[in-house]
């Protein structure tokens, strides 16, 4: 399979798909408020408080994410008196150098030796982060590291890492009243509702509805939310796949180097274990999918909606300009 792209218009293209998807993303906040205002005739509450909702999560990506993020999977700093994370500080340096990065990026280690994997955060080029696994740098060689390292900075390059934080962000907030809606529910349908049938029984009234509009309204809101959850995680989804094709030509532009990188990720398909540290929430952000979910390596319409990565193998085919057919044979044992 041949390889030829523009690598600065697909990456204004990459953006600017991008912001529109966030934007889509928070009109849909908006339009969620508006549906149970509407329904319930108390506009406009919910559509203020579910757009409030979305900025404050907006507003916490941008001041903490980047820690939030290392704090999630146990990440550390550097250590720089060890030699191979001294020589992975060296290769950070050089591609950065050669990207034209003003500074940079700090680079954080995960300590577990069965993983191989990395991934970059951060809001701006110069308060970026790059962190890799203590498996990346006992299991890959120097040109290998360079091709994930070129990786990861073509994320901060492209501004993948924010635009992605900020899509998270959103995705979260619509999460966070869908549970909060379903928890009330369940909460009214165990308690509340069960007080109201007592009083009503003792009181000798019958055909008392008056539990019905609190549970119908709970209802909508659990429901709303599950499926404004649905389209937006579908949202993020296909951003993550995307970009993960762009990365990876940009890392070759980088490093000269396609043999670098797809050795890399052979050895992420074969060798790598699942990072118990990793999360739903933070499994994107990753070169390679770190909970190691088989979806990832279907390349079918319906496999395709659900991952949050490429096909490993189509990535391989790509940089080795081999057909797709040949990487799964050989790689049929692990994906």
């Amino acid at each position: 399979m041949s390889f030829t792209v523009d690598f600065y218009e697909e990456g204004r293209k990459n953006v600017r798909k991008t912001i529109i998807l966030v934007m889509v993303f928070l009109a849909m906040m908006v339009a969620f408020g508006m549906i149970i205002d509407l329904i319930f005739g108390i506009l406009p509450i919910f559509t203020l408080v579910f757009l409030s909702v979305a900025l404050i999560q907006i507003l916490i990506s941008l001041s903490s994410g980047k820690e939030i993020v290392l704090k999630s999977v146990k990440a550390r700093p550097l250590k720089t008196n060890d030699p191979e994370e001294r020589q992975l500080k060296n290769i950070v340096d050089e591609l950065s150098i050669a990207a034209g990065m003003g500074k940079p990026p700090d680079v954080f280690v995960i300590d577990d030796d069965s993983v191989i994997n990395a991934f970059a955060t951060g809001r701006r080029q110069d308060d970026s982060v790059v962190c890799v696994t203590s498996g990346l740098l006992k299991n890959l060689d120097r040109e290998e590291t360079s091709g994930v390292i070129g990786h990861e900075l073509s994320h901060i390059l492209n501004k993948d890492v924010l635009l992605m934080t900020l899509i998270s962000a959103l995705l979260g907030a619509v999460v966070i009243v869908q549970l909060l809606a379903f928890r009330a529910l369940i909460t009214y349908l165990r308690f509340g509702a069960i007080g109201a049938a007592t009083r009503s029984k003792r009181s000798s009234k019958k055909n008392d509805n008056s539990a019905l509009p609190i549970i119908a309204f709970l209802a909508a809101v659990a429901g709303l939310g599950a499926l404004f959850s649905f389209t937006g995680r579908l949202s993020l989804l296909a951003v993550s796949r995307t970009r993960e094709y762009f990365a990876d030509a940009r890392a070759v532009e980088l490093t000269r180097n396609p043999a670098g990188l797809s050795r890399a990720l052979r050895k992420i398909a074969t060798t790598s274990a699942k990072l118990q540290t990793a999360n739903v929430a933070t499994a994107h952000l990753f070169i390679s999918d770190p909970l190691k979910r088989r979806i990832n390596n279907k390349t079918s319409f319906f496999a395709s909606l659900w991952s949050t990565h490429p096909p490993i193998a189509m990535r391989i085919s790509i940089l080795e300009n081999k057909t797709l057919t040949e990487i799964e044979a050989e790689l049929s044992d692990y994906i």
